[in-house]
């Protein structure tokens, strides 16, 4: 079994409109990631309202670590959002316009799609400074001989899954693209890269 650049991205069709790919599996993988996180934090809460509760004991450090994973959840589970299509745009129009002028609409799509990897890209520009500094400099969250942990990791998923996003934006913008250029909608059952 061989695998190619297109194979790694945009898959093999196993039938009903599915695809399989390295990447695929990636974006879903960092999506249950963050969905696993979602459980642990609400488990951490409801031990910290119970210690509080019953033992009169707060548990140190769960307000600041339930900050911090709502930042990762939300880029962990952006990949796999846009992949199933479920990024908020406007598909009331787009949806109907793209079958009325496929090329119009498809190209439209396409600039939806660039200006989105484009965002993306702005938010990894933006972050990775703020990592190399947190990096370099140590830096941690939380109160000093209470409870820290290092900032880094946090930024860090930020911006792995900023670039995993811009991956996923420009599949589907080249996708549209092409869609735009042969003037015609997919082929029946294609799903997404």
């Amino acid at each position: 079994m061989t695998f190619s650049f297109k194979t790694l991205l945009l898959g093999r069709r196993l039938g009903h409109g599915q695809h399989n790919s390295l990447f695929g599996y990636l974006v879903d993988g960092l999506s249950a990631v963050g969905s696993l996180l979602i459980f642990s934090i609400m488990a951490m809460i409801v031990v910290d309202v119970l210690s509080r509760n019953l033992f009169n004991q707060p548990i140190a450090g769960v307000a600041e670590m339930v900050a911090a994973s709502i930042v990762i959840i939300v880029f962990l589970q952006l990949p796999s959002t846009l992949r199933h299509g479920r990024m908020a745009q406007a598909d009331i129009f787009i949806q109907g316009f793209t079958e009325r002028r496929p090329r119009l609409g498809h190209g439209l799509q396409s600039l939806f799609f660039f200006a989105g990897a484009y965002m993306l890209m702005v938010v990894y520009q933006g972050t990775l400074p703020t990592f190399l500094r947190a990096w370099e400099r140590h830096q941690f969250m939380g109160v000093e001989g209470v409870f820290t942990f290092p900032v880094w990791p946090i930024r860090l998923v930020v911006i792995a899954c900023a670039l995993i996003t811009v991956v996923q934006y420009l599949l589907y913008g080249g996708r549209s693209l092409v869609w735009a250029i042969k003037g015609g909608s997919p082929e029946d059952g294609e799903e997404t890269p």
